[in-house]
């Protein structure tokens, strides 16, 4: 007799061989790590084989038997997740739950306007929302432990790709804005020659800065990094850093009365990261499309307010 899998758990084992720590894995889904220890164990002792061997160091590798159920195991979490996506349907059952994952700064000043808006209109489903960044993310869609990622991307080679198995709706081009402290009223060369702060060499942010600032001739000194960007509003707001942030945080920092001023600077370069909405191409909610139409209202709102903001002397 063949035995019975949950998906749960193979999703669980997905997690620890991709990440390689059985910690970083119980971080990813939510789980204590000694619950993701005992759904390994138990899942070795379904197969009767080792799968993982632990080394020092919380990390692990991978036996023969465990690289051969990792390769059968992302197809077969992702023929899962659209089964459930057509059955739900088919039986004309929005998804009761909607598991979303997004950025922190999505939350904090976009995804209110959106979910209360959606609320009054009685079209907001039970929701479970996660925080991460758009690359951890991605996967997480494949293999049915989230239905929707709302995400950005610096970059047109940034992920995602176009591909068969992810549908990609671009949603909005938010502005990112060069900002400075409004009480030394710098100038954009004074930009150029000031320490800036903006996330590491992994990050989308800074890849656009050094690709624009490389086009307007000049090396920003990056004395601060940090994937925050409320942390770099707080230190050009103190005068220690000028920064290239998104319109959001900046109409969010400007509204709450940060010390900023947006700079005027040459445009040989249109400055701005995609908003989108990844799902899988079988994850059809009816309440998709509105939640789709009121993103974009409120990313307009904060483009709007950019615009404006470059005409009148705001933040000093």
């Amino acid at each position: 007799m063949n035995p019975s899998w949950d998906p749960k758990v193979i999703r669980t084992y997905v997690a620890v061989v991709e990440h390689g720590s059985m910690a970083a894995a119980a971080a990813e889904l939510g789980y204590v790590a000694s619950a993701v220890t005992q759904q390994i164990k138990g899942l070795e002792g379904q197969l009767g084989t080792q799968l993982l061997v632990r080394k020092p160091g919380s990390r692990i590798a991978l036996t023969a038997a465990g690289r051969a159920v990792h390769a059968a195991a992302k197809p077969l979490l992702q023929a899962h997740a659209e089964f459930g996506d057509v059955t739900r349907a088919v039986g004309q059952l929005d998804a009761p739950t909607l598991i979303l994952g997004t950025y922190a700064t999505a939350i904090q000043y976009l995804l209110p306007q959106v979910l209360d808006a959606l609320r009054l209109e009685g079209l907001l489903p039970t929701l479970s929302m996660r925080e991460m960044e758009t690359p951890d993310a991605l996967p997480l869609i494949h293999s049915g432990a989230l239905d929707m990622l709302l995400g950005y991307r610096y970059l047109k080679t940034d992920d995602p790709r176009p591909s068969e198995a992810l549908s990609t709706r671009v949603v909005a081009r938010e502005s990112m804005l060069v900002v400075a402290c409004s009480a030394e009223r710098r100038s954009f060369v004074d930009c150029q020659a000031s320490d800036w702060s903006i996330g590491d060499r992994t990050l989308g942010d800074r890849r656009l800065l050094l690709q624009w600032a490389e086009g307007q001739g000049f090396d920003p000194r990056i004395s601060f990094e940090t994937s925050d960007p409320n942390c770099s509003m707080t230190l050009v707001s103190s005068g220690l850093a000028v920064s290239l942030l998104p319109a959001t945080v900046v109409r969010a920092g400007l509204q709450r009365g940060e010390r900023i001023s947006i700079i005027d600077v040459p445009r040989s370069q249109e400055l701005y990261r995609e908003i989108f909405v990844a799902t899988r191409p079988t994850f059809e909610p009816a309440v998709l499309y509105q939640f789709l139409d009121l993103l974009q209202e409120a990313a307009s709102d904060a483009n709007d307010f950019s615009a404006e903001s470059l005409r009148e002397p705001i933040g000093l």
